[in-house]
């Protein structure tokens, strides 16, 4: 039976869901802007986004020249709300275990100035792992584009680093759904572990503004790639080429107009719209569903805003592409095939 956390029976408004969040997100490239920001169309029920969030700071290394200090965001007992989103430190974990995300940061950037995010997965109930990489964080002193690569296998070696016996996480870990998010370089990171480093114990991968970083490779998994079209630092070409060429269930959602941030900044166009699209998509690939899996279209898309489009999640042949706040509509009785697909 899904493990779906009773997500899809928690009714509220997407917009409140989000408010939750803390701070805006910080990336690095992002850019604001002023122009409002639309609830996303469609998104009438979202997940219990209340938990309130406790963090654990490690000291990893993967030989003695690449330290790891990772951040650990996770759902607690309490109120978010109640608490007004502040993280504690160190805090008794909430009892059962959860879905595990490993978060990669982008170039010049670190996890504490990405909380806005990190910390609004945990209240969703995730635990999420983020290390700080050795050569593409701010203010490293050897700062080296070209170390990405190894920062797929950082993030593996984190994971396991979480899991081992003894770690004051590891118990609130379900090692049957994980999965790996990143935005920009850590986008890169992230499509690396499903193709030149694959994990094989990642379920799912979500991919901000990355780089192709390989051919992929290993079981089917679930991808969501978010770009914005008008990205001056990863070119928009790039995620539709890594798109285009992942042969299993896939979506990706445009953010019209977006730029490097695009999707993760609170005050950007197309904000509300990525979230609601990550939340739904997390949902259906760890936890099996279904009803998110129906909301994903209509979640992800707003007139103008973004458009949304997917291979292999309505049917196992055919490809959907939306661009109004109608929902693509699939019989509730319709399970994904995590079979190779025709890429589109």
């Amino acid at each position: 039976m899904p493990r779906s956390r009773n997500r899809s029976a928690t009714v509220s408004l997407l917009a409140a869901a989000l408010l939750l969040l803390g701070g805006a997100f910080s990336a690095s490239g992002a850019e604001t802007t002023s122009e409002p920001i639309a609830a996303a169309a469609g998104a009438s029920t979202v997940g219990p986004i209340d938990h309130a969030v406790g963090v654990q700071h490690f000291q990893f290394a993967r030989g003695k020249d690449r330290p790891l200090p990772t951040t650990v965001w996770y759902p607690t007992r309490g109120s978010a709300r109640r608490i007004k989103g502040r993280v504690q430190g160190d805090a008794e974990p909430l009892p059962g275990r959860h879905p595990l995300i490993v978060w990669s940061h982008g170039f010049y950037s670190n996890p504490q100035m990405q909380e806005g995010m990190t910390k609004f997965l945990a209240e969703a109930g995730y635990v999420v792992v983020a290390a700080a990489y050795p050569f593409t964080k701010k203010d490293t002193p050897k700062f080296n584009k070209y170390d990405v690569p190894n920062q797929s296998l950082d993030a593996s070696f984190v994971i396991t680093q979480m899991l081992r016996p003894g770690n004051p996480l590891a118990d609130s870990i379900d090692t049957d759904r994980m999965a790996a998010v990143g935005h920009s370089g850590g986008g890169t990171t992230t499509d690396g572990l499903f193709t030149v480093h694959r994990d094989p114990r990642l379920k799912a991968g979500i991919i901000f503004a990355g780089r192709p970083a390989g051919a992929y490779q290993g079981s089917p998994v679930p991808l969501l790639f978010i770009h914005g079209d008008k990205d001056p630092v990863v070119a928009y070409e790039q995620g539709r080429t890594s798109y285009g060429a992942a042969p299993w269930p896939k979506a990706f959602l445009t953010i019209i107009g977006g730029e490097h941030g695009a999707g993760t900044n609170d005050p950007e166009r197309g904000h509300h719209q990525a979230m609601a699209t990550l939340l739904d998509f997390l949902t259906w690939a760890l936890d099996g569903d279904d009803t998110a899996r129906l909301r994903l279209s209509g979640d992800a898309t707003l007139d103008g805003v973004t458009r949304f489009e997917s291979v292999g999640i309505y049917s196992t042949s055919s490809t959907t592409t939306t661009t109004s706040t109608t929902a693509t509509t699939a019989p509730a009785t319709m399970k994904p095939s995590l079979e190779p697909v025709a890429a589109g």
